[in-house]
């Protein structure tokens, strides 16, 4: 997973993750990402991959969740190949 963060009025954090989310993927990292210190909102684009995380968000911690949630590799781990 990378991350990219810019700078501006509120602080975004774009992580990718993998394509083709399913539903149950999108409210498994929805509950995990809500909980992360800082977040303010939050945004997941599954048809691109990405999460757009806004909020003074520290980006272990962010990583952490998505890892727990099963996003720790280039997909997530509940997904049968």
């Amino acid at each position: 997973m990378a991350d990219q963060s810019r700078q501006g009025a509120a602080e975004e954090t774009t992580v990718w993750v993998p394509a083709l989310l399913c539903r149950r993927c999108v409210r498994l990292l929805s509950r995990h990402v809500r909980d992360v210190t800082g977040v303010t909102s939050f945004e997941v684009d599954a048809a691109r991959g990405l999460l757009r995380v806004r909020g003074d968000v520290d980006a272990g911690h962010l990583r952490a969740a998505l890892a727990s949630a099963g996003f720790a590799g280039d997909r997530c781990e509940h997904r049968r190949p």
